[in-house]
């Protein structure tokens, strides 16, 4: 197919790219243009701000879409700008996130609300912008639901070119070589994606007949808790460093993940493996490939672990 990839060429888009490329796809890619990778997988781009799309409507028509994948609306406002640059007709996916459901706003109320796993029929919030003004996930929703998308709820993605450095609270004390990191009850359940296997979900919704206007969660099929998930951070990095049990209040900021969990985010995705016959990566593999790259690729130093020390000063007796 002919396929429009809307925004994204950091780090999902660019695996998104990757997988369709792989399959024979051919693909216009239309972003700001602030990020082209040279290893991107070969496409036509289209620079422009998302708000100017629809002035270019008649070079979009000119690469005759047969389907579109939006990879980064942000909320109503930018789902709305691709949908009216966008020609009638085309299989839509759009990508949004778990955060949709009730229980991500119970978990950062630390209440209790919902069973888990959770299905797409789960509880949605009904509180917006949760994480600012300009994110709304189930604003995207409703636009692309609309319009007969195919609408994927993501896990917290992980994997290469990862921009959030979602492992960077393990690896950037193992690059310092600390022997010692405190962490706390690590308890929190929150159900993660690689991110090559959100590439391969999009393209099975875009191959997959007759789900157009459906909802499906993209997650792992079993999730460890976040101590679990350091200590197997820390093994793949080859790193003997001892998690160090301290009370969840004394914990560095970017050590709190690791404190007891309240409302668990489990996301059941036996929908698309069914529906879409979709598959995850082996999770073993997808993490040591993670770890490996995130360590080749180090961001910004920080080597500042006053925190840390002063957390030590309180280890939890065993």
């Amino acid at each position: 197919m002919r396929v429009m990839i809307l925004g994204g060429t950091w780090f999902v888009g660019r695996a998104i790219c990757t997988e369709l490329v792989a399959r024979g796809h051919e693909l216009l890619v239309v972003h700001r243009g602030r990020a082209e990778p040279p290893d991107l997988a070969p496409a036509r781009h289209l620079h422009a701000e998302r708000s100017s799309w629809r002035e270019h409507r008649a070079l979009i028509s000119d690469f005759q879409p047969e389907a579109a994948v939006d990879v980064s609306a942000l909320n109503a406002q930018g789902a709305d700008d691709a949908l009216l640059a966008l020609p009638d007709g085309l299989r839509l996916v759009a990508l949004s996130s778990g955060d949709v459901y009730r229980a991500y706003e119970s978990a950062r109320a630390g209440i209790h609300t919902d069973a888990v796993p959770l299905t797409e029929r789960s509880p949605l919030r009904t509180t917006r912008n949760l994480d600012g003004p300009q994110w709304e996930n189930l604003d995207i929703e409703a636009r692309y639901l609309g319009a007969g998308a195919v609408v994927l709820r993501l896990g917290a993605v992980y994997g290469e070119h990862d921009y959030q450095h979602r492992q960077e609270f393990i690896l950037r004390r193992v690059r310092a070589g600390r022997t010692k990191i405190p962490v706390g009850a690590g308890t929190i359940l929150f159900s993660r994606v690689y991110v090559g296997d959100v590439a391969t979900a999009v393209a099975a919704a875009l191959e997959t007949a007759a789900v157009e206007g459906q909802v499906f969660n993209i997650a792992e099929s079993a999730t460890p808790s976040m101590r679990l998930l350091a200590e197997q951070i820390l093994a793949v990095a080859g790193s003997d460093a001892q998690l160090v049990p301290v009370p969840d209040q004394v914990l560095p900021a970017d050590l709190r993940i690791t404190r007891a969990g309240a409302q668990a985010l489990l996301f059941d995705a036996s929908k698309a493996r069914q529906d879409l016959g979709w598959r995850e990566s082996d999770p073993a593999q997808a993490l040591q490939r993670t770890v490996e790259w995130h360590l080749r690729n180090p961001p910004v130093a920080d080597d500042d672990f006053a925190a840390d020390d002063a957390a030590l000063d309180h280890v939890v007796p065993c």
